[in-house]
């Protein structure tokens, strides 16, 4: 039986990666007018450098913090924006960064009625992220949905483990006391969310918002769905 839902964040719940293209612009547009075509070009940089440096996080070579600093010094040294050598420099242009992402976040549309049908139904809720924690923990508090979370977990509250590796979905689970069969995990990437929770033993479900992909595990295009999916094998609390 189904006991709760745990959640990936960004581009899941959260629309990650348009709010933070619309903030990277937003941020450089204070420094020089940004052309449609600088913008794209822009943005699959720092997209490019995002993969980069955040994978070298989730390998433990740096702190969430520096992977920051080395995707704004590499980004302005190529897209050629002036930034200083010093650190607080940096730490700088990423704060200001930061606040134009901070203005630009925004649930799917699909996210609240989702949660609200969920929590009727006495469906737990929890999410988790290869992400920091207090990074997450403010995001999802800024646009609402914190409280409606019983469980937050992320990589620095399992010593760095992050996803696909099953320690961290079984970490959700003993924080929610339930058993991986109990659990669905749903998230926006085939591999890293879906196959990895199945592999880990709960119900993995692919959030394939583009409705594009095809894939031999669960699959949703909104959240709408996923509350179809669940109720016969759902149980409510105390039974």
């Amino acid at each position: 039986m189904i006991r709760a839902v745990v959640f990936d964040i960004d581009d899941t719940l959260v629309d990650f990666s348009g709010a933070t293209g619309r903030g990277l612009l937003a941020h450089l547009a204070t420094t020089r007018a940004v052309s449609p075509t600088d913008a794209e070009r822009y943005v699959a940089l720092w997209r490019h450098l995002e993969q980069i440096h955040f994978t070298a996080y989730l390998r433990g070579e740096c702190t969430f913090t520096e992977q920051r600093r080395r995707r704004a010094r590499e980004f302005c040294a190529t897209a050629g924006f002036p930034l200083g050598p010093e650190e607080s420099e940096t730490d700088a242009w990423v704060a200001r960064y930061l606040e134009h992402c901070d203005q630009a976040f925004t649930l799917f549309p699909d996210v609240l009625p989702a949660l609200d049908t969920l929590r009727h139904a006495e469906v737990r809720l929890a999410a988790m992220s290869n992400s920091d924690r207090a990074y997450q923990h403010r995001k999802l508090t800024a646009l609402g949905i914190r409280d409606r979370l019983e469980a937050l977990v992320c990589c620095d509250d399992v010593d760095g483990v992050a996803k696909p590796d099953p320690r961290i979905f079984h970490a959700v689970c003993d924080r929610l006391g339930l058993a991986p069969a109990e659990t669905v995990y749903v998230g926006d990437r085939l591999d890293s969310d879906a196959r990895a929770a199945i592999a880990a033993g709960l119900t993995g479900v692919w959030l394939d918002r583009t409705g594009d992909g095809q894939a031999d595990v669960p699959t949703i295009t909104t959240l709408d769905q996923l509350v179809r999916l669940l109720p016969a094998r759902t149980v409510r609390k105390g039974s």
